[in-house]
């Protein structure tokens, strides 16, 4: 026991040449360590000494975590520190002619000690983490929030906002979307992004320099980490984001329904067609029936699949039969018995730029006519009928 002063000030040694270089940083760490050492130390020795402080290493955890350092760092210590006291106590030990078997059952003792108490240091750090995390997460969803105010506040108060909320405003955002269900996950994956939610259905982020590429790589990530798909909006100037909010929504609906490609990200400004020729669902299925409705007198859904893959392949390319049976992966002759029934179904439209444009644009908008071409569990398949 007398001997303990010397082997804590041996483990701060040994710690020091692995802490931080900063003189105010190590003192601080080093009284914290010094303090904590010193309680491991009277445990290994003797567990049964009453100590004042039993939350006292996982207090250390929470301020290690405060001060911005590494729980990797904090663990090193700990096993820097046992080894170091181990190797003093060892040495004074066999000095003082304590039995081998003596010191081996204080061994044991020591290193269990040290690994609850490390154990315990880490729970305070976790601690920490998640309180700061859900603090920095509540600044910014109010970010969100005054973002979409409308009318929205004036530029001091954003200014403002982001400081609090430790988010670099930029001259540019865009607003993306995800289902509600998935907010949890998104929300444990993603770094940077304010996100605000769930609420009706969905949760709602911005993505401030959108047209940053880097940015869009990481929110791609973390959707694809969260198993989760998102939406987002144009790029806009700050005032205009619910503009964006807007473009986000219609695009999330699309994606929602099976009318647009699958990926974890997908964003407006790459789908525009598909959100003009959405913006009026009804409508669009209305005029793909419309138009389509020659098909539907071809009795059979694989025949109707691909008579309706020969005509769109058809109409980007017509006239070139081989061309259009390489995409397919038919014989020509086929292609050429397709075009005939076509022929026969939609006559002079085919012929007419008006009538080619508006055949284009009804295959675009099948989808929204509830699968006029396909019945359930079918699939285009090659045929020569």
């Amino acid at each position: 026991m007398p001997a303990v002063p010397g082997i804590v000030e041996a483990a701060i040694a040994a710690i020091r040449s692995h802490g931080s270089e900063d003189p105010d940083s190590r003192l601080a760490l080093e009284r914290n360590l010094r303090i904590g050492l010193t309680d491991a130390v009277d445990r290994w020795f003797d567990p049964r000494v009453a100590v004042s402080a039993p939350d006292l290493h996982f207090g250390l955890g929470r301020a290690q975590s405060r001060a911005g350092r590494g729980l990797d760092e904090l663990m090193g210590f700990y096993r820097i520190a046992a080894q170091t006291v181990w190797r003093r106590v060892a040495a004074i030990g066999s000095a003082r002619g304590a039995r081998p078997q003596d010191l081996y059952r204080l061994a044991e003792s020591g290193f269990g000690c040290v690994e609850e108490l490390s154990t315990r240091a880490a729970a305070g750090f976790a601690e920490e983490q998640s309180q700061r995390s859900g603090a920095s997460h509540s600044r910014r969803s109010e970010l969100v929030r005054l973002l979409l105010r409308d009318p929205q506040p004036g530029s001091e108060v954003l200014r403002e906002g982001a400081r609090t909320a430790r988010v670099q405003l930029t001259e540019q955002l865009a607003m993306f979307v995800g289902p509600a269900e998935m907010y949890e996950a998104l929300a444990r994956a993603i770094r940077e992004e304010a996100v605000l939610g769930p609420r009706e259905g969905e949760f709602v982020g911005v993505l401030f320099d959108p047209t940053e590429p880097d940015r869009r790589e990481r929110l791609q990530e973390a959707a694809e980490q969260a198993g989760t798909r998102l939406a987002l909006g144009p790029a806009v100037p700050l005032a205009q984001a619910r503009h964006s909010l807007a473009r986000a929504r219609a695009l999330l609906g699309l994606m929602q329904g099976g009318l647009v490609a699958e990926a974890p990200l997908l964003s407006a400004e790459e789908h525009e067609l598909e959100l003009l020729l959405g913006a009026e669902p009804a409508l669009a299925g209305e005029f793909a029936r419309r138009r389509l409705a020659p098909l539907q007198s071809v009795g059979g859904a694989a025949t109707r699949a691909n008579l309706a893959l020969t005509l769109k392949a058809w109409l980007r390319a017509p006239g070139q039969r081989k061309t259009i049976a390489e995409e397919l992966g038919v014989h020509p002759q086929t292609v050429r018995y397709r075009m005939t029934r076509l022929r026969e179904l939609f006559g002079e439209d085919l012929d007419d730029p008006d009538g080619r444009f508006q055949l284009d644009l009804a295959l675009r908008l099948e989808p929204f006519a509830t699968s006029l071409l396909y019945v359930e569990g079918s699939r285009p398949v090659p045929s020569t009928s």
